[in-house]
């Protein structure tokens, strides 16, 4: 919903109530042109009365709407579900009406008195139910990139201290604002901190794998700042600073604004002090070809205690003619990076596979290949044959069967179905070094070379998390690994033999 005025959003509640001016009028107990002349924007009520106008106008709409008007109240307000009663439904509307009064009356402030305390009451509002404020961020970025086409935003929260309402609005916030054209107008940085109950490993890992690697274009930067707080903060520069304070536990004691520049500069520059001083990036970009040419793919495989989690079918567990195949035709205009690849091909084959090796599969995924043939080579998109990933997943079988230290598990289902991108996370783990694939785009991904030892340590404990689960998700039988890829590649050759005729 976009920025409204007083006027617009007293016209908008009459007209979706189905109620008349002068009925409004009535229960206020002002003249119909009063209320004509508010929704003209000729007048503004006086900042003396306007409480309990805006109280007295949220219980008149309230207690007017039938069960087809409050249904289309509650859509106008994205509200849904997050409504059980009238009395949050009335103190919504109410603040809304304060909150739109006060936008207004900046701009033109016909009734306020200058310089006096009143003035600074418009800059800023406490919201002591928290739950009205609960789509704050997206709608106020949506706000301020379609009137400046440019964002300059940091939120400062302790992760693990969230609430999972308030780590999902940063997904989808990441989400949302992957829909801007121009992403060289956006930056977002994310300060951080572990500390607290690990309950969540997984939902949390995955959180932040998302926010890493989805939407490459994006300018999003996350930081360990080593955050003990119990509160999370976000602020748009020069434009509006948000706050939300939480009760030791996840529930939420009150949220907090303010669109006056001194508060507004204030915080933002304290939160850049902050990351300047004690902020430490969890990740470092990397292309795919650097990846290969500096020997850091080499090094993780080089490694000790390799385990991977594969979201995505990629190179491992090829088969050295295939292997050999697609490298050429990915990599024919490269002779370095070429000779290189082939070189980790020959010790993934004579040593890594030979090794001891954990690897966790996502069987959506494994199921995907087949059918489109799709898989992702040092992050480049590549599609073969089908009689080439009929090879590959031979390969594997015969890996799984002869290999005494190769371990391979299948996750059966989705880790997590919260997310709007429900894509499996890719994950490749030593000792030594931690790297993650970005998201591809046109044909080609990034990597993101895991450098701060704390996220190191979470990435490490939820593959064991997932790895150790007793879930009946989890499949880790030999002979039942191997039956449903068999299955796969029978079902897969139906559908092609169907294709071709």
């Amino acid at each position: 919903m976009r920025s409204i005025t007083f006027g617009e959003l007293l016209e908008k509640l009459l007209y979706l109530s189905n109620q008349k001016k002068s009925a409004l009028a009535n229960a206020l107990g002002y003249d119909d042109s009063y209320i004509s002349k508010w929704i003209n924007g000729k007048n503004l009520p006086t900042q003396k009365g306007i409480s309990s106008i805006c109280k007295s106008t949220s219980e008149f709409i309230v207690n007017s709407l039938t069960a087809t008007s409050m249904q289309d109240i509650l859509d106008y307000f994205e509200m849904g579900a997050d409504i059980d009663n009238t009395n949050i439904l009335k103190q919504y509307i109410e603040e809304y009406l304060k909150e739109a009064y006060m936008q207004t009356s900046q701009k033109s402030l016909p009734n306020v008195y200058k310089n006096t305390h009143c003035e600074d009451h418009y800059n800023g509002m406490i919201h002591i139910n928290p739950r009205l404020r609960k789509k704050y961020l997206s709608k106020d970025l949506e706000a301020y990139i379609t009137k400046v086409n440019k964002l300059d935003l940091i939120i400062y929260a302790n992760l693990y201290k969230l609430n999972i309402s308030d780590k999902m609005s940063i997904a989808r916030m990441k989400y949302d604002l992957s829909k801007t054209e121009d992403h060289s107008t956006l930056k977002i940085r994310f300060l951080t901190g572990f500390s607290g109950d690990d309950k969540d490993i997984i939902f949390n890992t995955i959180l932040l794998i998302n926010l890493i690697t989805l939407y490459p274009k994006m300018k999003f930067e996350i930081y360990n700042c080593n955050i003990n707080s119990d509160s999370i903060i976000s602020v748009i520069k020069n434009r509006i600073f948000h706050s939300a304070v939480y009760s030791g536990g996840d529930q939420c004691l009150f949220t907090t604004m303010s669109r006056e520049k001194r508060i507004v500069d204030d915080m933002y520059y304290n939160l850049e002090e902050i990351l300047k001083n004690k902020g430490k990036p969890l990740v470092n970009s990397i292309s795919s070809t650097n990846l290969i040419k500096e020997k850091v793919y080499t090094q993780y495989i080089m490694g000790q205690d390799l385990r991977l989690l594969i979201g995505s079918m990629n190179e491992i567990f090829m088969p050295l003619d295939i292997f050999e195949e697609v490298c050429s035709s990915t990599f024919k205009n490269d002779k370095s990076v070429l000779e290189e690849v082939n070189n980790i091909n020959i010790f993934l084959q004579n040593v890594t596979y030979k090794s001891k090796l954990k690897v966790l599969i996502c069987e959506s995924e494994l199921k995907r290949y087949i059918s489109s043939g799709e898989l992702n080579f040092f992050n480049n998109r590549v599609k073969l044959t089908f009689e080439q990933r009929e090879k590959h997943l031979k390969y594997i079988e015969k890996i799984i069967l002869e290999s005494s230290k190769v371990e391979v598990k299948l996750i059966e289902s989705s880790l997590i179905d919260t997310f709007k991108e429900n894509k499996n996370p890719t994950i490749y783990l030593s000792r030594s070094i931690n790297i993650l694939p970005k998201d591809i785009d046109n044909g080609v991904g990034d990597y993101e070379i895991i450098n701060d030892t704390e996220f190191k340590g979470i990435c490490d404990k939820f593959f064991d998390t997932i790895w150790n689960s007793d879930e009946s998700s989890i499949i880790s039988d030999k002979e039942e690994i191997l039956e449903r890829i068999n299955k796969a590649i029978a079902y897969a050759k139906i559908v092609n033999k169907n294709y071709k005729n």
